[in-house]
């Protein structure tokens, strides 16, 4: 059932996205800059939302640095890793909320974080499935000292001079491009709003 779902998951994420598109288009309450915000609270949303977008993006780049090129053949515990199983997320879910922010709405971006969940959960699991198959005793162990979604910075270790990371300089570079787009994604929507307003 699980793997099905997320088999499934880029069917359902863009049936989800034209859905919330449709909706925001005929409801108003669904609609991007439906708060009506005093201008200092409108840049404070900003400021708040693009520090998220930052620290998501550069995590997202800090995560990738250690698991492309090992999606599931290492068990990969270093680095964001040793805090969290699944940090791509994580910094993928802060790059979502600095976007909500952006959006000065409400029911919108609570559809988007419902999407996301719906999304992202059953993937998280069938991946741990995977990894659990791949690598028994050692995953158990990864799974009971490391949380799932949300870090433990108290976990953290400073790398070491001598250690390396194998990484596909392609997917780096998708990644890096991926970043860049969330950025100027972020300026574009953060732009309108005042714009607009």
């Amino acid at each position: 059932m699980i793997s099905t779902i997320a088999k499934q998951r880029m069917l359902f994420l863009r049936t989800s996205i034209i859905f919330l598109a449709l909706l925001s288009y005929y409801n108003e309450e669904f609609r991007a800059f439906s708060l009506n915000l005093p201008i200092e609270q409108s840049l404070q949303f900003s400021v708040i939302g693009f520090v998220l977008l930052i620290f998501g993006c550069f995590g997202r780049i800090w995560a990738s640095l250690y698991i492309e090129g090992n999606k599931t053949k290492n068990l990969i515990t270093s680095g964001p890793f040793r805090m969290v199983r699944n940090p791509l997320y994580f910094f993928s879910l802060m790059v979502l909320i600095g976007f909500c922010f952006a959006l000065k709405s409400i029911f919108l971006p609570i559809g988007l974080i419902l999407i996301f969940m719906i999304f992202h959960v059953p993937t998280i699991a069938n991946e741990e499935r995977k990894l659990r198959k791949i690598h028994g005793k050692n995953f158990d162990e990864y799974v009971n000292s490391t949380p799932r979604l949300i870090p433990n910075i108290m976990k953290f270790k400073k790398p070491v001079t001598s250690d390396r990371v194998n990484i596909k300089i392609k997917r780096i570079n998708h990644v890096l491009l991926e970043v860049m787009g969330y950025i100027f994604l972020y300026t574009l929507v953060d732009f309108l709003y005042f714009v607009l307003n």
